[in-house]
């Protein structure tokens, strides 16, 4: 089993870094009112929607909640984890966007009572994919709920859902997870596992996942098989660079040799960094360091920008570089900036 699935929340307490949404659900599914018959779950990718929706169906239908927490004990919860009950489906709107896959995968089953569980609970993911027909045909059934059937949507793209459907649902707005609690997470997976894993790489990781917490345990999965997970090994594996190499790259940039500037792009090639993710990662490092020099810091995330808008249309992308930085060079000894 992949890290990933095996660390894969199964409370709403697990989730990482949406407090703000895991608290409402747990409150709502502790209170004794009627609770919303459809939910919207949006924005980035690998921040914990699909798995909140996994999480607020067992907890919708748990015998014996936690806290607001499903139990994952009871004859529900394990039935709904086992994947043994029709009464809990996921559809990947990609590959089922007609009207006659909604139709067939949802309207005409959600007129029957559930067969085992308290309510039916369809889980649609990347939900913007449904055709125009698909999503008029799912309106009247949410428009309309019966009291046994819950719709659980989850998009990234929450600007392709048409108003009509936004307006039925209570909409929860997801976050890119914050750097140190991925790290956090990240060293507890390392200490279960017994892998040893330097402060360096899990904040390396951290931060190129970018808030992406599904990402940041594959890439430690990865990583791992070569060993200590280490700056080395994840520049090796992942082709992504450290923050000193990025550190001593700005400075040859600020020192203006364009030729040792050029030998370095050249090794920084060699060494199997991908280059897109370098321009990427350097901008990330610009925003951490802009107040320490503003007009360089300025310039040179331009330049970085121009690279990362090019780059996608070279097949050499040390070319990119050379010539976005040369121009950076031309602007400084023209005392442009």
């Amino acid at each position: 089993m992949s890290l990933a699935n095996k660390y894969r929340p199964q409370t709403f307490d697990t989730i990482i870094g949406q407090n703000h949404i895991t608290e409402i659900l747990k409150a709502q599914m502790s209170s004794n009112k009627e609770m919303h018959h459809n939910y919207l779950l949006f924005w980035p990718r690998g921040t914990g929607k699909t798995t909140a929706a996994r999480i607020l169906a067992k907890a919708i239908n748990c015998l014996d909640l936690q806290d607001g927490n499903p139990c994952n004990k009871c004859f529900n919860c394990t039935t709904i984890n086992e994947g043994k009950t029709l009464d809990y489906v996921e559809i990947d709107a990609a590959s089922h966007t007609g009207v006659d896959n909604i139709r067939e995968e949802i309207l005409d089953k959600a007129a029957y009572p559930p067969a085992n569980l308290k309510k039916k609970i369809y889980v649609i993911d990347e939900v913007h994919m449904l055709s125009k027909g698909a999503f008029n045909a799912l309106l009247k059934t949410i428009e309309e709920p019966r009291d046994n059937v819950c719709f659980i949507l989850a998009t990234t793209e929450i600007q392709k859902v048409p108003e009509t459907i936004v307006s039925r649902c209570q909409v929860f707005n997801f976050k890119k997870v914050d750097k140190k609690e991925i790290g956090k997470f990240l060293k507890s997976i390392c200490e279960q596992e017994g892998l040893t894993a330097s402060d360096e790489a899990i904040e390396l990781i951290a931060k190129i996942s970018e808030g992406c917490v599904r990402d940041a345990v594959k890439y430690i999965d990865q990583v791992s098989v070569l060993g200590n997970i280490d700056e080395q090994h994840i520049t090796k594996f992942l082709g992504v660079a450290s923050e000193t190499l990025i550190k001593d790259f700005l400075g040859l940039i600020k020192a203006g040799d364009a030729q040792i500037i050029f030998e370095k792009i050249d090794a920084i090639h060699h060494q199997g960094i991908d280059l897109h993710s370098f321009a990427k990662q350097t901008l990330m490092y610009i925003d951490q360091i802009f107040l320490e020099d503003i007009n360089f810091s300025t310039i040179i995330s331009e330049t970085f920008t121009d690279i990362i808008g090019n780059i996608r249309y070279y097949p050499y992308p040390t070319i990119i570089y050379k010539v976005a930085i040369h121009k950076h060079l031309t602007k400084s000894e023209n005392k442009q900036w």
